[in-house]
């Protein structure tokens, strides 16, 4: 295999293992702020803007469906 082979190789891992980490970065940003959502909109803080963003085709208030994260165990 030729040096600039080897390269291109490293390259390519290097850039799948920045999008993996950066999509779980993204991940837990999404978890973090669903969760703040939801205990503002406990509270009657949250805008309600939001809490129409928030609100599924069947009414209900579920920031983590319409954001399409897994709720926390």
């Amino acid at each position: 295999m030729s040096e600039l082979e080897d390269l291109l190789r490293q390259k390519a891992e290097i850039e799948a293992k920045i999008e993996k980490v950066r999509a779980s970065e993204v991940d837990g940003i999404k978890r973090r702020f669903a969760d703040m959502a939801l205990q503002l909109r406990e509270l009657n803080a949250l805008p309600a803007a939001l809490v129409e963003a928030f609100t599924d085709k069947a009414g209900t208030f579920n920031v983590f469906r319409t954001m399409k994260v897994k709720k926390p165990s």
